[in-house]
């Protein structure tokens, strides 16, 4: 059941709960903030923290800046501001073999098929670590910045350091891909492979250190909590009785996939963390449960009243904090956004969608700068190779359609044809992927997800792009509603298949 609650310009939590009576689980679904299976037998008092904190999010969303809408405004953009924070996300290292996390072919994808996790993320959560360190490193050795090289958009961030425009770049990437291009000013929100740290007694080392251990599958223990033989033979975890039991049985123990600690509560053993992986070293990259570092909130703290432009590429901004960096950023501050795919939670001025490196070398064209690189045509965006092969937006895209089957009383069926225009403000470049779902809350036939869930959509079909961008939308998890699906039974169809070639 949809609830449809008008927000007012005051919002309180008292509004709701204590004067109208509504529940505060129903509220939590009308902003469907994706509730964990746990959350519906926690009591309404105790849900009340979280209700305010989803309700000020709400609020703090800013409104479009209206007369920012062309790829025109974004080059006078580009080439007027001094202070350009740039925030990057997995999209931008696609095009270096690096995998994306939510694309159909991303590593979330991959998790869940190889190991059954209900959760993939549970691949990245410190608790899962501790116990079972060998999840993560039996897929470590593909996120390793081993033989990877930038990318044209990580040259054109260096670019736009170069010509005294950066202010900060803000990179959710672990792949040290920014460094190997030779950006200076830039922060790695969630850390990365370049230093490791034993989670036991805090050893720090520099990640080349637990390379070998990383490309050989292995889990690389503490020298100082460990002998020699200990590490050889990757020793370490406590028997608690899981000998024989499979990892994905180990995962999955309890109701629903929710992780088991496997801590005995009645062991005598009251000083140790019994089940727990011991003298265990860790890249320093930040995993689900983990406190960013305090860099970024220093950082953000230094920038957010200097910055005069943002561009987030890459990035389908589903993972806090650095998903919340627009919020804190005033309103007039321009917000610009380069992706596959429509970010459809937050409110940016211009959509550019499509292939970032495309997206970017066709930016530096219009600019007058040269942008180089070995996989721009002709080596640069000045060459007359590149300017032939340029990669342009659409300059009137086709309205997605949808095919929409209508079945009556007597059974018959009656197809109508829905169109859904693209908004004046996205522009797309080959590769972008739009789908009807998306248009219909931009005109609002369906109601806009508050908070990160890349369930709820699916991507067109045939389009053949598993690289989203880091938003990926392999699951169809809101497109059947029990109530009158048997009446209407929608597909997208051509020229309207959301796929830009």
């Amino acid at each position: 059941m949809l609830f449809i609650v008008e927000i007012p310009d005051m919002i309180t939590t008292d509004t709701f709960v204590f004067e109208q009576g509504i529940s505060v689980h129903s509220l939590l679904d009308v902003f469907d903030i994706g509730k964990p299976l746990f959350i519906s037998s926690i009591s309404e008092l105790q849900l009340l923290s979280l209700l305010r904190y989803v309700l000020v999010q709400f609020c703090r969303r800013r409104p479009k800046i209206k007369h920012i809408n062309t790829i025109q405004d974004v080059v006078s953009l580009l080439k007027s501001c001094k202070n350009i924070m740039i925030l990057t996300g997995a999209g931008v290292s696609v095009s270096c073999g690096i995998p994306d996390f939510r694309s159909p072919n991303g590593i979330y994808t991959r998790l869940y098929s190889e190991f059954g996790l209900e959760d993939p993320q549970q691949m990245f959560d410190i608790e899962y670590f501790r116990e079972t360190p060998e999840l993560f490193y039996s897929f470590a050795k593909e996120l390793y910045p081993s033989n990877f090289t930038p990318s044209p958009s990580h040259a054109f961030i260096k670019l736009v350091e170069e010509r005294g425009k950066l202010l900060r770049n803000y990179t959710q990437n672990i792949d040290t891909l920014e460094h190997i291009q030779g950006i200076e000013r830039v922060l790695n929100c969630h850390g990365s492979f370049a230093t490791a740290t034993c989670i036991g007694c805090g050893y720090h080392c520099k990640g080349s250190d637990i390379k070998g251990d990383i490309m050989a599958q292995r889990v690389p223990m503490c020298p100082r909590c460990h002998s020699a033989e200990d590490r050889t033979k990757g020793t370490g975890v406590r028997d608690n009785g899981n000998e024989g039991r499979s990892l994905t049985h180990l995962l999955l123990e309890g109701s629903g996939g929710i992780r088991s600690s496997g801590i005995d509560s009645s062991s005598d053993d009251e000083g140790s963390e019994y089940g727990l992986v011991e003298g265990v070293m860790k890249p320093d990259i930040t995993f689900f449960g983990e406190k960013l570092p305090d860099a970024f909130d220093k950082a953000l703290a230094e920038d957010r009243d200097k910055v005069d432009l943002l561009l987030v590429m890459g990035s389908s901004l589903k993972v806090a904090p650095v998903s919340e960096i627009m919020s804190h950023l005033p309103h007039d501050v321009p917000q610009i956004i380069i992706n596959k795919t429509p970010i459809l939670h937050l409110n940016f001025d211009v959509q550019l969608l499509g292939d970032a490196d495309n997206i970017v070398a066709y930016l530096a064209h219009e600019c007058g700068w040269e942008l180089a690189h070995p996989r721009i045509p002709g080596g640069s965006t000045k060459s007359d190779e590149f300017v032939r092969n340029m990669k342009r937006p659409a300059a009137d895209p086709p309205p997605v359609v949808e095919q929409i089957a209508r079945r009556d009383g007597k059974g018959k069926t009656t197809v109508v044809m829905q169109e859904y225009e693209i908004p004046s403000h996205w522009h797309l470049f080959p590769q972008a992927i739009v789908t009807a779902k998306d248009l219909k809350v931009v005109c609002g036939e369906e109601y806009v997800r508050l908070e990160s869930d890349a369930s709820g959509y699916s991507s067109s079909s045939g389009s053949g792009n598993s690289s989203s961008d880091g938003d990926g939308r392999g699951k169809d998890g809101d497109n059947d509603d029990d109530e009158g699906s048997s009446d209407d039974e929608s597909e997208t169809g051509t020229p309207g298949d959301g796929n830009y070639k």
